[in-house]
């Protein structure tokens, strides 16, 4: 009979996040950092990371025990599962949290930033950055490739010729707090116009042309979901969509197919512009 800490194991590695939520809540004494000796020595949090599942990764990291830096069998650690991965939704969510080491190395000295540049995951790259977090001596620091050869996190994008990779590398090396600066610009620009994008063409808006009183009671009821989901959603954001859809009265939203993009979209890291350091 699989024990709790394995069902947990297995639900992580699926994605049932429900199942997660289930076993956590109804067994406090459950240990969320059991390893699993058939899986490399990896964590619910490993697995979770590894196959993307970024809301499961959410839910572990909330429990009041999990070792968010938890090391497998290669000393792997669940960012570094996200990173090798290329999985950006786990990564986003792994550099909010505050307690995870961006600079810890697997059994091969590769660091999350070494990863993602081994197997050309720029937009990882580009969250790594804007995080601010610490990434340790990029121009130095090495990891060992599959051939063995010890190479830094730019000699190896320059090996795989991935040349985006390389050309943000390169700058990143020159002068960390500009690039810094730039892409965090930059991505909270795209997030912007992703919203715009999704108030204009997912959104749907349509007149109303009924006005009995099934009517209004479900335009009150879509108009109150709305409010609850653009209120998860920076300040800016909130009156660029309040303004395109108050802009006629006999106008109504039909959340049921814009309401799971508004979700994920909410659930991005936006990190705003600031100053060079």
């Amino acid at each position: 009979m699989a024990t709790l800490e394995h069902k947990l194991f297995e639900a992580a590695r699926d994605g049932r996040v429900g199942e997660v939520l289930f076993l956590l809540r109804n067994h406090p004494k459950i240990n969320v950092n059991w390893a699993n000796s058939l899986n490399f020595q990896q964590t619910a949090l490993h697995t979770a990371s590894f196959y993307n599942h970024a809301e499961v990764v959410k839910v572990l990291l909330a429990h009041t025990h999990i070792n968010v830096n938890v090391q497998d069998m290669s000393d792997s650690t669940p960012l570094l599962n996200g990173c090798f991965k290329g999985n950006v939704s786990v990564v986003q969510v792994l550099l909010k949290d505050p307690r995870v080491d961006v600079t810890l190395k697997d059994d091969e000295r590769c660091t999350p930033l070494w990863q993602a540049s081994c197997y050309g995951h720029l937009e990882v790259i580009e969250w790594l950055i804007a995080s601010g977090r610490d990434l340790g001596d990029v121009k130095n620091k090495k990891g060992t490739d599959s051939s063995d050869n010890e190479c830094t996190a730019l000699e190896i994008a320059r090996k795989g010729r991935r040349p985006e990779t390389v050309t943000l590398l390169e700058r990143l090396v020159a002068n960390p707090a500009q690039t810094r600066f730039e892409v965090r610009g930059r991505l909270a620009a795209e997030i912007f116009a992703l919203t715009v994008f999704l108030c204009d063409d997912l959104l749907q808006l349509k007149p109303a042309f009924s006005f009995s009183n099934q009517a209004v009671t479900t335009a009150t009821a879509t108009a109150i979901r709305f409010i609850t989901i653009i209120s998860k959603l920076p300040m800016e954001l909130q009156m660029v969509l309040c303004h395109r859809v108050v802009g006629s009265a006999r106008q109504n939203i039909l959340l049921k197919e814009s309401e799971a993009a508004f979700q994920s979209l909410t659930r991005v890291l936006l990190l705003p512009p600031s100053q060079p350091e």
